[in-house]
């Protein structure tokens, strides 16, 4: 360095280096910065950089932002996450947080390049998987990590998706169905599948006529027979034992299946719920609800199976609606001959804790003038079928059947929200609406309006009585199905056959604050024609809930719903079981059949329609026709898939910390262990970057960053992340001549582990080869809980070969402070003096490498929050600079 004695320091500001454990002083050089570094404009102030971006949630947790609409999720942006920008200081130089549609702007102050962090993440989301690297942004579709990096210019598309595991789940699922058989279980159709899987992706697009595609697929995987599992309605799955759960359920003219003991017409057979392989098809257990002692069934003749008992034992006896939690930990079932709601082990079976009855609520009118059921003694009236599990809360359905009065003015649907834990219910209804809307016609000349229910046999041909069977939750609002219970009482064909009429309602709001759908809109959405004399306020959302138009614009069936939905997150249809699904024209190969629609929960149309069976109706058939002929849906979604990683660094300043600027170490061979196992490898693309993802299949290509890990990585699980391939150290390796940098740092503002470094040197790890290897430990976290935290930095090994020191002296709004003395010394105690130009920058040339030097900042003036920094040089250090908090 030139010497300068002369110069003394301007405006009374002095900014000393000291070495830790100096005892002295060295001698004194100063020198001037080199003006080069100050050609940041005219003014002191350094520009803002602009960066923009997204966060999202990502459905099908494939890093995109899908928007495309299909059957396909459609992507959703996620509010109130911060984003922050850190400068290669490590200080905050801005923030943003989320607003409803995902997007931030964050204005950066003073210079880059900046670490990019996003934090706040929402209760129950994690970091999904990324579809680019996390440096300089992508395309407006691309995500990168929860740590990106960009430059001092203004950067687009940095984005973040996010994923809620409870709501994922993979492209084209298979969906399950349950489809009925007449007779006992054990006759003429016991080989006929009961339970069977199609893909989410079946049928075709809904048009007025009939095409072959309704039918395709026509072949499945899974068919479970009538009977091993006799007549079942409702399906859970438990994604992390791949079990799939069948409820056995009362329907006339259909017998149980053989229960928990093997033995038909036995008492087990009414509270059964069989366990099932979906892989196999094969039943692996069998559950008994408590509490279900009736068999309503005529066991010898299921032609006029006990006339009206069998009748009145519709939505009053066998299992209704089950659900179970999304962690799997905890089946929900409904039992409608004690009306109680009971918690089952899903592994065992056996009852957790006390059932709750639905008879202790009381069940307003919104009007408050009708006393059917406000009492808790009107239990008559009072019966529970739908189950659901949304967002840590189980959901009830419950209806007042007017059964008491035979008045139609009482009849209600009520949605009641239960403490999974406890199974206590809210007393007060998160939702109620009257069912006495007009309907239309369940066939010419026989209406569709909802009836009281009846204990005897009606000899109408149509007479719907109303039962909630079924709650979906889409983006918080709510959709009701509802089921004819005379579907369930009679066939389509002979003496009192019965013409079925359910329904598809929806609400629309947030959780406990829903408006029912009026005259065809529900909130601002919906494209129904309006005034139609059908649903409530005179017009009905999902308006192609029907069948056959003839040449005058009527319909044959103005209500096909058989009350049974599925809704997979993120997707923009929620699929209903039918009558008659195929077309809305007369046709002899589009009546008598059984199968789907998917309603747009948008417009309300219809999308797409399959049929799963192609009937004739009538007695001795196997298929019930247009008599409730299927039962409930359930997706089979995987469990969401977890990714690790994330970046191997070079720790140019040896803080511990990857600051801005501080670049990616290319071509690293990474591996996971599980154990002493190897079960992944991936290499460090150009930005340090690695990852290992979950994957079916043996990974294709162990060259690059993405390390597939055949099987997927489980869950609550213990991996190491480890360098171990010697060659890389060697000469000509990426990591020769480094060492690694201290571990776990947590004096950096920000998210600490996920700007540190985790690996510490471990001696011969198992499986590894014999050697001294950086490892990371980690255990992952629950499904779906991806880590980009696995971070791993160096430092050149220490030498005597000179250095640079060089950076800024700035003020809070980022203008340079300039005619600042600064002082460098030794650990041997030599001393250095430098003085910082027009714009604040200062440098320090040819410092020995190799030792550790603390930086001390004291000044009348300006004031700085960190007046020590130790400093280990082992590399070049620039923009290493200091802000003042005047």
């Amino acid at each position: 360095m030139k010497s300068n004695n002369r110069f003394a320091p301007a405006k009374g500001v002095l900014i000393t280096l000291l070495s830790a454990g100096l005892i002295g002083f060295g001698a004194l050089s100063l020198d001037f910065a080199s003006e080069a570094q100050s050609k940041a404009g005219s003014d002191d102030v350094i520009m803002a950089a602009v960066i923009t971006g997204r966060a999202f949630q990502d459905y099908n947790g494939n890093g995109v932002y899908d928007t495309t609409s299909g059957l396909n999720s459609i992507d959703k942006g996620v509010a109130g996450v911060t984003v922050t920008a850190y400068d290669a200081t490590g200080v905050a130089r801005g923030t943003a947080i989320t607003d409803a549609a995902g997007n931030y702007t964050l204005s950066a102050t003073s210079s880059g390049p900046y670490r990019i962090e996003f934090t706040t993440i929402p209760n129950g989301y994690f970091p999904s998987a990324r579809s680019t690297d996390s440096v300089s942004g992508g395309s407006a579709t691309d995500s990168g990590s929860t740590v990106q990096f960009v430059s001092n210019s203004s950067t687009a598309n940095v984005n973040v998706a996010l994923g809620r595991p409870a709501d994922y789940c993979q492209n084209n699922p298979q969906i399950v169905t349950s489809r009925f058989a007449q007779g006992a279980q054990n006759g003429a159709y016991s080989n006929n599948p009961a339970i069977y899987d199609f893909p989410y992706v079946s049928g075709t697009s809904y048009t007025d006529t009939v095409v072959a595609n309704y039918d395709s697929p026509a072949t499945h995987s899974l068919t479970t027979k009538v009977g091993a599992v006799g007549t079942i309605f409702s399906l859970a799955y438990n994604r992390s034992a791949n079990r799939l759960y069948a409820g056995s359920y009362f329907k006339r003219h259909a017998g149980f299946g053989p229960g928990a003991d093997g033995i038909l017409n036995t008492a087990d057979d009414m509270g059964a719920i069989y366990v099932i392989n979906p892989s196999t098809s094969a039943v692996t257990n069998t559950f008994t609800v408590p509490g279900v002692t009736v068999n309503n069934h005529d066991t010898a003749d299921y032609g006029s199976d006990n006339d009206d008992t069998g009748w009145n034992g519709v939505g009053k006896s066998g299992l209704g609606g089950m659900a179970i939690a999304d962690d799997d930990s905890r089946l929900f079932v409904m039992n409608l001959e004690d009306r109680k709601l009971y918690a089952l082990d899903p592994t065992t079976g056996v009852s957790l804790g006390s059932s709750v009855s639905v008879t202790t609520l009381s069940l307003p009118t919104p009007n408050g003038s009708r006393t059917t059921c406000r009492t808790t003694t009107a239990n008559t009236n009072k019966r529970p079928f739908a189950v659901t599990y949304y967002s840590g809360t189980v959901y009830i359905g419950v209806v007042c059947t007017a059964e008491s009065t035979a008045d139609a003015s009482d009849l209600y649907a009520y949605v009641f929200a239960v403490d999974p834990a406890t199974l206590a219910i809210n007393s007060t209804p998160t939702f109620s609406a009257a069912l006495n809307h007009p309907r239309g016609f369940a066939d010419p000349g026989a209406a569709a309006e909802w009836q009281p229910w009846a204990t005897t046999i009606q000899s109408s041909f149509s007479y719907p009585q109303p039962m909630l069977t079924d709650i979906e939750f889409e983006n918080g609002n709510l959709i009701l199905g509802l089921r004819d219970r005379s579907g369930d009482t009679s066939l389509d064909g002979g003496a009192n056959a019965k013409r079925t009429a359910g329904d598809t309602i929806r609400a629309c709001g947030t959780v406990g604050s829903w408006t029912l759908e009026s005259n065809g809109r529900c909130g601002g959405t919906g494209t129904a024609p309006q005034g139609t004399g059908q649903g409530p306020g005179n017009g009905e959302f999902y308006f192609q809930d029907d069948f056959c138009l003839t040449p005058n614009g009527a319909n044959y069936h103005d209500e096909v719903s058989w009350g049974a939905l599925l809704y997979i997150p993120g997707r923009q249809n929620v699929v209903s079981t039918v009558l008659d699904p195929v077309s809305r024209t007369i046709d002899s190969g589009a009546t008598f059949d059984g199968g789907l629609r998917y309603f747009n929960n948008t417009s309300g149309a219809t999308d797409r329609a399959y049929r799963i069976y192609n009937g004739t109706g009538g007695v001795g058939q196997p298929d019930f026709g247009k008599a409730n002929g299927l039962g409930s849906l359930a997706a089979l979604c995987s469990l969401a898939p977890i990714e690790i990683g994330n970046r191997v660094f070079q720790d140019s300043n040896g803080n511990g910390v990857q600051d801005a600027g501080e670049n990616g170490i290319a071509g690293v061979t990474v591996h996971l262990y599980r154990g002493s196992a190897l079960v992944g490898t991936a290499v460090t693309d150009a930005n340090g970057e690695y990852y290992f993802v979950s994957s079916p299949v043996a990974d294709p290509n162990t060259t690059d960053n993405i390390g597939q890990v055949n099987g997927g990585i489980t869950a609550v699980t213990a991996y190491q992340v480890r360098l171990d391939r010697a060659a890389d150290y060697n000469a000509g390796g990426p990591l020769a001549g480094r060492f690694l940098t201290i571990a776990n740092q947590t004096s950096q503002a920000g998210d600490d582990d996920a700007s540190d470094s985790d690996a510490v040197s471990v001696s011969n790890p198992s499986g590894s080869p014999t050697g001294t290897y950086p490892v990371v430990s980690l255990t992952t976290g629950s499904a779906g809980a991806n880590n980009h935290t696995f971070d791993i930095g160096f430092v050149f090994s220490p030498s005597a070969a000179g250095v640079e020191i060089s950076g800024r002296l700035v003020t809070s709004d980022g203008s340079g402070i300039r005619n600042v003395l600064m002082q460098l010394i030794e650990a041997d105690g030599t001393f250095h003096a430098a003085i910082s130009g027009p714009f604040g920058y200062y440098s320090f040339t040819d410092i020995p490498s190799g030792q550790a030097v603390v930086i001390s900042v004291s000044a009348k003036r300006y004031h700085f929050a960190q007046s020590v920094r130790l400093v280990t040089l082992n590399d070049q250090l620039t923009s290493f600079d200091w802000v003042s908090q005047e």
